[in-house]
């Protein structure tokens, strides 16, 4: 997943969770999934062992922050 999301000048989750805990942020929100993936929550799963608070966004999901 690395190479490709490197070919396609995207991030992994790890790499945003990475860079969210560098950033010393509150929270990480999560989105602009590929279609190759049917269940989102193996993202949040993946950057949640690198920063904890994580939330995915979704269609028609709203956050308040």
């Amino acid at each position: 997943e690395a190479v490709l999301a490197g070919k396609t000048m995207h991030s992994t989750a790890k790499e945003a969770a990475a860079i969210a805990k560098l950033a010393d942020v509150k929270q990480l929100v999560l989105g602009h999934y590929s279609t190759r993936y049917d269940n989102i929550e193996r993202f949040g799963e993946e950057a949640r062992t690198i920063f904890p608070d994580v939330l995915l966004a979704d269609d028609g999901k709203s956050f308040e922050f």
